[in-house]
Parts: C-alpha cells; structure tokens; sequence
C-alpha cells in the first residue's frame, strides 16, 4: 500500500472512530477523572484515621484507596488525549499529529498508570477478604511484588509501544482465580453447610471481581462464543491505518483469547451461583445485578451479528462506519461500567465490609461528602448517557437533575446510616469459619506502602517526561 493510499484510509477510520457520535464516547471521562482522584483521597483519609480493623481490612482499604487515584490520574491523560483529539483537522492528520500524540507525554502517562494500577490489583486478591499471606512481612512483600512489576513493567510497555496490552493484563488473571474460588467456596459453605454469615463473603468477592472485571463481563457471551475476536481484528487493521501501533502475535494469538475466555466463563460461574442462591434463599441485589449484567452481554452478542459485516469490512476490503445507535449503545454500557459502577462498587465495599472507621464526627463528614458525591454524580451522568440515546430536551433532564439535586441533599444522610448500621464483615465472617493467622503488623507498614506507590506513581510521570523530551517514537 503506498503512503497516499495509507494517508486516505487511514483519514477514512479516523473519522469514523474520533468524529462519529463524538457526543457519546468519553463522554463521562472528565468527571470520572476527577470523581475517582477525589474519592480515592478520602477513602485514603478515612483508611489512615481507622486504627481497630484487621490488618488485611485496612491493607485492603489502602490499595483500594490508591488503585481510584491512579484509576483518576490514568483517566485525566485519557481526558487531554481526547481533547486533543477533538480539535485535529485533515491537514493536522497528514502531517502526523496523531502519530505524534501517541508518543507523546500524555500517552506515555496513561500507559504508565496503567500499569501501575495493574500492578495493584494483582495483589489485591492475596489480601482480601481471604489473606493467603499471613505473615508479619505481608505488606512487605506486597509493596516488593507492586515495585517490582511497576518499575519493569512501566518502561517495557512504552518502550515496545503498548504492544503487548494482553499480555501486560494476564498478571491480573489472579484475579478470576482466586475471588472465583473463595465465592464458590462461601456460596456452597453457606447453601449446603448452613455457615452463618457466609454470604458476606461470597458477596464481597462477586464485588470484587465485578470492579475489577466488569469491563470485560459485559461482554461475556462475545468472548465466549469468538466474537470478539471478529472486533479486535478490526481495531487491529485500524490502529494500524491511524498511525497508532498493533498488537503483537503474541498478544493477540495467545493471552487475548485466554484473557476473553476467562471472563466469560468466571460471568457463567457467578451467574449460576447467584441462580442457585435466588433458588435456594431468594433473590438479592446482587443476583439482579449480575442478571443484568448477563442480559447485556446477550444483547451485546445479539448487535454484533447483526453488524458483523461492517465489523469485517475493515480487514476485507475499506473499513465502514459502525451504525450510530451502535455505537452509542457502546457509549452507554461501557462508560457506565467502568467510570460509574467501578467508583460505586469500590466505595460501597470501603464502606459498607468496615473496612473503615465512620464513627468518628470528622469520618462522618467525610463519609457524608462520599456519598453525595457518588449520588450527584451517578444522577448526572445517567442523565447525560440517557440523553445521548433517547432525544429528550435539556431543559427536561436538567430539571430532572435539579430535582434528584434537592432530593440527594436530604436523604444522602440516611442511606449513609443506613450503610453505617448495616456493616457487613467478611473478614470476621473467613475468621470464624476458619481459623487465620493474625501476624501483628507495625504502623509503618502501611506508611512505607504509601510511599512505594507514591514513588512509583513519580517514576512512571518522570520516565513519561523524560521520554517525551527525548522524542521516543518507538523501537
């Protein structure tokens, strides 16, 4: 293919990807960029106020604390990038600005949180609810397992141009292993052996894995069946064209479909937990909220054969634009996954599995501003999602908002006593159904993994910088 024709197909996807229903996608990003940073520096001052938790519970509170401010810095460069993006011309294209904000310091940001937040999650299901470490050294060791893989992690990605996304996401596969297990293990404990209590357990691993997993969950029944892999084979043959970088074989060939397959499956076992549970206890929340997730799934695979060929045009012949109510579908379930339900499930885990201390006047306050916050946040961008797909007046969903506005200011106080008195705890639940070591754990520990990951969070911007300043554009 010559450049010209390179130029013109590749101008061609631009526009399909970046101009068409710009409106929906990203559009919840700025507020997520900023809501996460925000409860992510609350959650942490709560943390660091609770001094009677179990060391896992409030180990657990750390990280979670740290993975919603890195999660927030990750999507304030996703936020410039799309800006940035916003305002190219055709003329801008063809002289290579997208190729060059790729290489830039704001990606190179991204891709470092990136990995950052990678490298906390992985520790996070050694830890909690079920601690398979039991040691005096076990934040030690997590903080060494989180260093290690952000400092290696961080210059590989950039240096071979994220090309190797699943590959980097398979140290996370820890994840579906070891929450899966404790769930089933709870959920059989408590159906079939009458545990008292048991379901605090199963429930907070459920929630675990949906914060962390949901992005891919949602498209279970894709994943499963080959699907995606139709879709990923587009976006494949488009970053290529836009000047963006592909992912390698190895990626691709191997980790993605494991990666996929692993989703779907890990979907299907808490689906079938949560049916046997309906069955057995009635239905709960939780079951509601993975039916829901399930019946999108369905949908999703359901819309992606009606647009398969559109899907393969780009590897057939000229890549065509997605239909608009497609796309805007995409909008709506992905954004309301990962910026809205991610922020609510980490928070309500943090609050309602004490793992934090709301008993105090100063932690009531703060607890109060959480809570209005999620609330505020979730009404307006439910609204803005709602109106992107369904043609519905400003003036009615601004009204809408005043109202819910004026609503959450009298009610945000009684849903949080309600979560307060309410608590459930996993941990004492694991403690008295099974025996566990209780190492006594210093106060500095805590400090010191603070301070890991803070430093690691100015390793990864400095190596962005340093990077940019050099003019890295790859291998």
């Amino acid at each position: 293919m010559s450049s010209l024709e390179k130029y013109a197909k590749g101008y061609h996807v631009y526009c399909q990807r970046y101009s068409m229903a710009d409106d929906a996608i990203n559009a919840l990003l700025p507020v997520a960029a900023v809501v996460h940073i925000a409860l992510g520096v609350m959650s942490l001052i709560l943390v660091r106020q609770t001094t009677d938790r179990e060391w896992n519970e409030k180990f657990a509170g750390y990280i979670i604390s740290w993975m919603m401010i890195i999660l927030g810095l990750e999507y304030t460069f996703e936020t410039i990038i799309d800006f940035k993006i916003d305002q190219f011309t055709s003329q801008d294209f063809a002289n290579g600005e997208f190729t060059a904000l790729w290489f830039s310091v704001y990606k190179f940001g991204e891709k470092a949180m990136a990995s950052t937040f990678i490298s906390l999650v992985c520790i996070l299901p050694l830890i909690y609810p079920y601690p398979l470490l039991q040691r005096e050294n076990a934040i030690k060791v997590s903080a060494a397992i989180v260093l290690i893989l952000g400092l290696v992690m961080i210059p590989i990605d950039i240096l071979t141009q994220y090309s190797h996304r699943d590959l980097k996401l398979s140290v996370t596969w820890i994840c579906y292993f070891i929450w899966i297990s404790v769930y089933m293990r709870f959920i059989v404990g408590e159906l079939l052996h009458g545990e008292e209590n048991a379901r605090e357990v199963s429930a907070v691993s459920l929630l675990l894995l949906l914060g962390v997993k949901i992005q891919f969950m949602i498209f279970w029944l894709m994943n499963l069946s080959g699907q995606s892999k139709m879709y990923q084979a587009r976006w494949i043959v488009e970053d290529d064209l836009i000047g963006g970088v592909s992912q390698s074989e190895i990626s691709t060939g191997i980790f993605l479909p494991i990666g996929m397959t692993l989703s779907g499956l890990t979907l299907v076992f808490l689906l079938f937990g949560e049916l046997w549970r309906a069955y057995k206890k009635g239905v709960s929340g939780l079951t509601v909220v993975t039916g829901m997730v399930c019946i999108v799934g369905v949908i999703w695979f359901l819309l992606t054969i009606i647009v398969k060929d559109t899907a393969n045009s780009c590897i057939e012949t000229v890549c065509q634009p997605f239909p608009k109510s497609f796309i805007d579908w995409y909008a709506f379930t992905f954004q309301v996954a990962i910026y809205l339900l991610v922020p609510l499930i980490f928070m309500y885990i943090i609050l309602n599995y004490n793992i934090v201390d709301t008993e105090t006047a100063e932690s009531k306050t703060i607890t109060r501003i959480m809570v209005l916050l999620l609330l505020l946040v979730a009404t307006s961008s439910l609204i803005e999602m709602i109106q992107i797909v369904l043609p519905i007046p400003e003036m009615i969903t601004s009204a809408i908002f005043a109202a819910g506005v004026v609503l959450f200011i009298g009610w945000e106080e009684k849903i949080m006593d309600k979560m307060i008195k309410h608590k459930s705890n996993a941990v004492e639940t694991i403690d008295s159904i099974i025996s566990m070591n209780k190492p006594l754990i210093e106060e500095s520990d805590y400090r010191m993994f603070s301070l890991v990951i803070f430093s690691l969070i100015i390793y990864g911007l400095l190596l962005a910088v340093l990077f940019d300043a050099m003019g890295f554009v790859g291998r």
